[in-house]
């Protein structure tokens, strides 16, 4: 069969690889010279892929056409044992790990590192579905069946480190490459249907290498049979997991605007149950294009996306923008959780960290929003604010932000007079707290007066209830009076809380 073929240049740390493992696979040869087909090693998907666009990929899979990946590893573990002379390259311990389908390891492979590059070794294979299931029967395969398993036509190339050509055996990789689209295969919906993770897969990989996927596939994905076995089928952990590749990729928001035009968040950011309320998923667009906008600007607002974890936070939150204000009865309504955060934690299997700052931002938003409205806040009033919401506050803000301009905002248009007005009026008050204040961190100020000290201040042998309390009174004070904040106060400063708070005492013990 004639296949599109192509080259690729090597590193010199890639070719010595290569030419190790040829050698090994000789090696095997010769010991089973039998006239069986001869051992082919191809470095297979991702690598060839981004080593055709130019992106530097120091994960290779290695195919093999007729062995176990583990059997290949532990014979190349030998070998270089065998000749450490002629390679200089030391032996690694091969680890071996095991199938599990809930993650995508559908067979056994082996992993190592030689010269720096993350080596997985797994035989060629060929896959049968079931309709019930996602995870499939593996068998040995042809380079042919396992390019045509595979999610996409560009991943479905490979390097055969003999001939050192790249062979694309779909027949369109190659071609895709270059048109920079992405095209599944086998026809889209089969593939989908088969394993409905690869929709998810297709649009990261859309946004991360900025290709578009072709109009076949995108119909597929919006159908009511896809997006429901992408609900049923498919665990939430990889639901998590591939989401929070997307939103930390190079292109978030071209993810959420592909997820939102092909109808697709009733599969991805809600929670595992029926009979969803009726959202306006309308919000989610308009949210992802203010955080888009707020992630390039000028502004003093971009001071709320600062740096990444703040900007992949701030991508969740405004993907879950059509929660505003509902919860689920039961548990969650008693325990005032957010809809929000029910989908954060059981829709998308999210840390419990990045949970609870959704839920604080949901449980908050209207808070933050009376308080920016609201007369000016003096610096001991807005640091005990920030005090009171936490670490995790800018976040917090950010979300009251979103949800009180959203309904005024425009996304083909952009700003409107009203959107305008709203969003000027959080960036002086942020300017505020940040600049003219000083209380970014205020959430983390050390009192002028640890327990002990305020103890031995007040005269009293034991802390009680009033402990607390007084404490924050004293940090009120501290707000006013000084400019302490992460690091110790000095002597006089201290001398000057402990005159305050003998002044203070009868009141501070009351508390």
């Amino acid at each position: 069969m004639q296949i599109p073929t192509t080259t690729v240049t090597l590193t010199p740390d890639e070719e010595t690889v290569r030419q190790l493992l040829v050698d090994v696979a000789a090696v095997i040869d010769s010991e089973n010279n039998n006239g069986e087909e001869p051992l082919v090693l191809r470095f297979t998907g991702g690598w060839v892929r981004d080593k055709l666009l130019g992106i530097e990929c120091h994960d290779i899979d290695v195919g093999i056409n007729k062995m176990t990946g583990f059997n290949f590893a532990t014979r190349l573990g030998q070998f270089l044992e065998e000749n450490q002379e002629k390679y200089n390259i030391p032996a690694r311990s091969i680890h071996k790990i095991e199938s599990n389908p809930e993650k995508s390891k559908h067979l056994e492979t082996a992993t190592t590192k030689i010269l720096g590059l993350d080596m997985d070794f797994v035989n060629l294979r060929s896959e049968t579905y079931t309709e019930e299931s996602r995870i499939p029967q593996m068998e040995f395969g042809t380079p042919v069946q396992d390019a045509l398993r595979r999610d996409a036509c560009v991943n479905a190339l490979f390097f055969n480190i003999h001939t050192q050509k790249v062979e694309d055996f779909t027949k369109r990789g190659l071609e895709d490459m270059q048109l920079k689209v992405l095209r599944t295969p086998l026809a889209p919906y089969e593939t989908f249907h088969d394993d409905p993770l690869r929709v998810l897969r297709l649009i990261r990989f859309s946004s991360r290498l900025g290709f578009q996927i072709v109009e076949e596939a995108r119909k597929a994905m919006e159908t009511e049979d896809i997006r429901r076995a992408l609900r049923l089928k498919i665990s939430r952990e990889r639901v998590g997991v591939e989401v929070e590749k997307m939103l930390q990729g190079p292109r978030p928001f071209n993810a959420l605007c592909t997820i939102y035009e092909l109808k697709l968040f009733p599969a991805i950011f809600t929670p595992p149950i029926d009979n969803l309320p009726d959202l306006p998923q309308e919000d989610l667009i308009e949210a992802c294009d203010l955080v888009a906008r707020i992630n390039i600007s000028t502004s003093f607002l971009c001071n709320l996306v600062s740096n990444p974890q703040e900007k992949y936070i701030a991508w969740i939150l405004a993907a879950l923008t059509p929660w505003k204000d509902h919860m689920f009865p039961g548990t969650d309504t008693k325990k005032r959780i957010p809809a929000a955060a029910t989908a954060a934690r059981d829709g998308l299997k999210l840390p419990t960290k990045i949970v609870t700052t959704v839920t604080n931002s949901f449980r908050n938003y209207k808070l933050i929003q009376d308080t920016v409205n609201g007369e000016k806040l003096t610096r001991a009033q807005a640091g005990m604010f920030i005090r009171k919401l936490g670490a995790d506050w800018k976040s917090q803000y950010l979300l009251a932000m979103l949800l009180e301009t959203i309904p005024v905002w425009n996304r083909e248009l952009g700003e409107t007079e009203e959107s305008k007005a709203i969003l000027s009026k959080y960036e002086d008050v942020l300017k505020q707290w940040f600049e003219d204040m000083g209380l970014e961190e205020a959430f983390a100020f050390r009192p002028v007066l640890n327990g002990a000290e305020l103890m031995g201040t007040l005269e009293q042998k034991k802390a009680g209830p009033w402990m607390m309390k007084a404490l924050n009174a004293l940090m009120e004070w501290q707000l006013e009076n000084t400019e302490v904040g992460k690091e110790p106060a000095d002597e006089a400063t201290k001398e000057n809380a402990k005159g305050w708070a003998r002044e203070h005492k009868d009141k501070l013990l009351e508390l």
